[in-house]
């Protein structure tokens, strides 16, 4: 898709996605505007946030949000207020006053809770087990609400684990690979819980923003899409590949903290098949090549 002088909005831009994701926009020549907390730009603020919609941009990418399953349960009213009802609220706010942008959210693969089976397609029922499961589920239901009754031109897509250049060495609960990569540059223990054979299918930034360009045209409305590399691999498995790539670092088994046991889902693995087929998406990045790029690529 041709981006050259699109006026797009970024919600959430200052974080690890939103940051890579203005740049790549910026190299294609987008006109694009950052919508962040850092700047004191809340998502729940309404009123605050209809100044930028009610400046008519060609593409919103909706990636502000409250993330991390065990910190929802902490503050679930914090998650929906977030998650849920602050998209809700862009949404409705697009539609009166900016009814051709395009919207595109960023949701999670959490929102199907433990898999039935893998891979994990667009069918698979939809039970998550955390507050930010079910909060970003919701907001992928009204989406869907919007469009089938108001044809708003909006897109969900279900991601697992992004990775990839990073500013910020701080951990908040996700994003494992970015902070296991940090802790190995740092030569410290990567702490895996319980033996570690749990599988994840990672992807790497520049995958995701390629795919999420893709979804940001008209055939795409509508539509729910699974978003990873499409192959698993082990916890272990990373924490090792990353050592051996960094040449630092340990690997340190521990038992596993009630609060996230909680919420551990099991075994992911992402079925692409369907953004594959519908918008001709293929990720390039392997995780051993996306880890040294993460390396060489830092902001």
């Amino acid at each position: 898709m041709n981006l050259k002088n699109k006026k797009i909005l970024i919600t959430g831009g200052s974080g690890f996605i939103g940051m890579n994701l203005i740049a790549r926009l910026e190299k294609e020549g987008a006109k694009a505007e950052n919508y962040d907390l850092s700047d004191g730009n809340q998502i729940e603020n309404s009123k605050n946030l209809l100044k930028f919609i009610k400046k008519k941009f060609d593409i919103i990418y909706h990636l502000a949000g409250f993330s991390g399953s065990s910190q929802s349960n902490k503050d679930i009213t914090k998650s929906f207020k977030i998650n849920t009802f602050a998209t809700v609220n862009l949404l409705d706010q697009v539609l009166k006053f900016s009814p051709k942008t395009k919207v595109i959210i960023s949701s999670s693969r959490l929102e199907y809770g433990k898999p039935k089976y893998l891979p994990v397609d667009e069918n698979h029922p939809t039970r998550p087990i955390s507050a930010y499961g079910l909060s970003k589920l919701c907001a992928t239901q009204m989406a869907l609400i919007y469009h089938k009754i108001h044809n708003l031109n909006v897109t969900v897509i279900r991601t697992s684990n992004v990775y990839g250049p990073h500013t910020s060495p701080k951990f908040s609960g996700y994003n494992v690979i970015n902070h296991f990569i940090d802790l190995a540059k740092a030569n410290k223990s990567l702490k895996i819980f319980g033996n570690g054979s749990q599988k994840r299918d990672y992807i790497y930034i520049d995958d995701f923003i390629d795919a999420i360009i893709l979804a940001s045209t008209p055939k795409s409305a509508g539509q729910i899409y699974n978003l990873g590399y499409g192959k698993g691999i082990k916890l272990k498995e990373m924490a090792k590949l990353i050592i051996k790539t960094v040449s630092k670092g340990k690997v340190k088994v521990v038992k596993w903290p009630k609060n996230y046991q909680e919420v551990e889902t099991g075994d992911y693995v992402s079925d692409i098949s369907k953004i594959e087929n519908d918008l001709d998406f293929k990720p390039k990045i392997n995780f051993q090549t996306g880890i040294r790029r993460t390396l060489e690529e830092q902001f």
